[in-house]
């Protein structure tokens, strides 16, 4: 075999084996590695819908409001707005005294599968 047939074997084999290699777990590749965030043990363990845009948020099949000052946190811990979430996730969240939601943080699935003191 001469260089330009073995050059172009090699190169179309690497694209081969590229395209047929599994996709990575996005969940698992945009999870923070570097630093733990500090939740509150107080917060509450649930699963929050996508919020539809009436100011309510569905949490464990229970309609909350939410507060005019609430944060939701993604898993890199940034702030996002109720119309960012696009999937059901598993969060931890805290009402504030009036019962509406106040901070949901979103979590990865390492602070999902944590036990959470009681």
């Amino acid at each position: 075999m001469d260089i330009p047939a073995a050059l172009l074997y090699t190169i179309l084999s690497s694209l081969a084996e590229t395209a047929l290699a599994p996709a990575p777990d996005p969940q698992l590749i945009n999870e923070p590695a570097a630093m733990a965030r500090m939740l509150p043990a107080e917060a509450k363990q649930g699963v929050m819908l996508p919020p539809v845009g009436d100011g309510f948020v569905i949490i464990d099949d229970q309609r909350w409001p939410l507060a005019p000052t609430a944060q939701i946190r993604s898993r890199q811990n940034l702030i996002v707005m109720p119309v960012q979430v696009q999937a059901p996730s598993e969060v931890l969240y805290l009402p504030n005294a009036s019962g509406a939601i106040h901070r949901v943080w979103m979590l990865t699935s390492s602070e999902a599968s944590a036990p959470r003191p009681r």
